[in-house]
């Protein structure tokens, strides 16, 4: 591969990938149904390599299964894979909480970039950016995890194929108030650890995961 294909096919990979989540999120595209690799392909106008790694990225993030079959699908979830999933995410996510206090992690420098995300999220909230806001969120999340500075849990988290529960689609002040309030609920939880009450930032962090598994969406 030459130095001036890589920007391309990059763009290819990131285009397939943020084209497909947001048919996902969006619920476009319906649950069972393959994948085909080829109809994709021509569909998003990506090769199929960069389609592949776009899948890969949406595996990991619970967006789409392999099926029985060769290819890919919409995850069909019911209220027990969901549950289960939640709380999967709520034991790893509380632990690094309560370890990143207990550790004494929570230091404002070294959870600076939580406070950087909740940053962001309040400005993509002001752009009405909706994808970037979910961006946002996820990354605050994430951060949390990487802040606790073990590499086992870190990986777990990373692995495991967290299905995310399909986001309510809401007309654009509703999606900004709800994100708005995630937003102050992400603060919360940083606050509690800043001020060294981990049992604090668990319950919110908790209650938060309870009610607000994905951010709500909005069409553009």
């Amino acid at each position: 591969m030459s130095i001036a294909t890589i920007p391309r096919v990059v763009g290819q990979n990131s285009q397939a990938y943020h084209q497909l989540r947001r048919l996902v999120l969006l619920q476009k595209i319906p649950p069972g149904q393959r994948l085909r690799e080829v109809d994709w392909a021509d569909r998003l106008g990506v090769n199929r390599s960069a389609l592949r790694e776009a899948f890969a990225r949406l595996e990991a993030e619970g967006l789409v299964e392999q099926g029985p079959r060769a290819g890919y699908r919409v995850p069909q979830l019911d209220g027990h894979d969901i549950a289960d999933a939640l709380e999967v995410r709520t034991l790893l996510e509380t632990g690094a909480v309560e370890r990143i206090c207990h550790k004494g992690l929570n230091s404002p420098a070294h959870l600076q970039r939580l406070t950087d995300s909740c940053d962001h999220l309040e400005h993509m909230v002001a752009e009405g950016y909706v994808l970037g806001a979910i961006e946002a969120d996820r990354r605050f999340h994430e951060g949390l995890v990487r802040a606790c500075r073990n590499r086992r849990l870190q990986l777990i988290y990373s692995r495991a194929p967290l299905p995310l529960v399909v986001p309510e689609i809401l007309d654009h002040d509703a999606w900004a108030s709800a994100t708005r309030e995630i937003l102050v609920e992400h603060r919360q939880v940083l606050a509690a650890m800043l001020d060294n009450e981990p049992h604090l930032a668990v319950r919110l962090l908790a209650e938060h995961l309870a009610a607000h598994a994905l951010p709500p969406f909005c069409e553009p």
